[in-house]
């Protein structure tokens, strides 16, 4: 808890290099996304989230992890694809920003080991506010959640989170992305109001959506489950920014980083009781390649036992940079985990793709 109280000093800048200053020269190197519209009224979307639904869209979070959940018998690197062929090496890199007014001192000790997930002790506070619930509803209708956080951007409104919170990887291209898709940041349940959550800084409804044509055309886990949307602003704000403030981020150094925090809203865990989609879990450690034959397998891995719902959390260093997010874990039948590895695809051409689109 003291590490992560500590996050409060993490340093804060009102100047940002986006990922637009950084591609390569060559923009047919930047890899393709998909992107996608929310045309449903934004105060239509906030209420249709009423208390029964958002209910059924934790309660459904099964359905999470289950569309990129991998088996271990299947070789890593074995999929169709092999390394990646003609790759830039593209980086982008931002600062943090917060509200003006908190410390700007650095962190400066290493963090603990804490694979065994902790509750936040101040969701509904800087800097634990920028990570939030998402919600929405797939093809058929059916209600889901996941996990966000609010990351810089040009626009001051932008989500970042995995791909398979915002599109099945199926295909289906620009019309299969979910609908009525809104961050609720400084989620937080409440048994002693009707909705039995808080949700003090409101319902930000998206509007654009990316993901990689990696993901929504072939569900590569490896190499591309990130995606990022843009909201509306609520009545009362300025920004999503201004609001809560956003995590900076840095893309294209690999999978290995010391000291990074996980953090998400699990439903379930690795030998976990506890968890139950609405409550802030955070995990530290290091980060690592997944397997040593990278750029087969470029998957971060933490050891960290969140699990369903959590997907899409930031994984982010202490300067409070996102480096991936939470996607997966591995299991012996598609349905039992084995331990409490959990991964992200390596942020690198891709998430520089998906945040120049969304700065664009």
């Amino acid at each position: 808890m003291a590490a992560l109280l500590a996050m409060a000093l993490i340093p804060a800048t009102l100047t940002t290099a986006t990922a637009a200053d950084a591609p390569s020269s060559d923009p047919a190197a930047v890899p393709p996304v998909t992107i996608g519209v929310q045309a449903d009224d934004a105060q239509k979307v906030r209420d249709f989230w009423t208390p029964a639904r958002v209910k059924r869209a934790l309660a459904n979070e099964e359905a999470d992890n289950g569309l990129v959940v991998r088996k271990v018998e299947e070789p890593a690197g074995s999929d169709t694809g092999t390394a990646k062929t003609g790759s830039p090496g593209l980086k982008a890199e931002a600062d943090p920003v917060f509200p003006a007014g908190d410390n700007p001192m650095a962190l400066a000790a290493a963090l603990p080991e804490m694979p065994v997930a902790q509750k936040v002790p101040f969701p509904q506070s800087q800097p634990f506010v920028v990570a939030g619930k998402i919600l929405y509803t797939d093809k058929d209708g059916n209600e889901g959640g996941c996990s966000g956080a609010s990351i810089v951007s040009d626009t001051g409104n932008t989500v970042w989170t995995a791909g398979h919170c915002v599109h099945p990887g199926d295909g289906t291209g620009p019309e299969g992305f979910y609908e009525k898709i809104t961050f609720m940041p400084g989620f937080k349940k409440n048994d002693q109001v009707p909705d039995g959550y808080d949700a003090p800084w409101g319902k930000w409804v998206a509007t654009k959506k990316v993901a990689p044509v990696k993901w929504t055309a072939d569900r590569d886990s490896k190499d591309a489950d990130m995606a990022a949307f843009d909201v509306s602003v609520p009545t009362g704000y300025t920004s999503l920014t201004a609001a809560v403030g956003a995590l900076g981020y840095r893309f294209g150094d690999g999978s290995d980083f010391p000291d990074v925090f996980s953090s998400g809203f699990p439903g379930e865990g690795y030998n976990r009781t506890d968890m139950d989609a609405f409550t802030h879990f955070y995990c530290t450690g290091n980060a690592e390649d997944a397997f040593d034959w990278n750029p087969l397998d470029d998957r971060v891995k933490i050891d960290c036992d969140m699990g369903r719902g959590a997907s899409g959390g930031p994984i982010f260093t202490t300067e409070a940079q996102i480096i991936s997010a939470n996607s997966h874990y591995e299991s012996e039948d598609g349905v039992t985990r084995l331990n409490d590895d959990l991964f992200g695809s390596e942020h690198g051409d891709q998430a520089v793709g998906v945040i120049n689109e969304i700065n664009n």
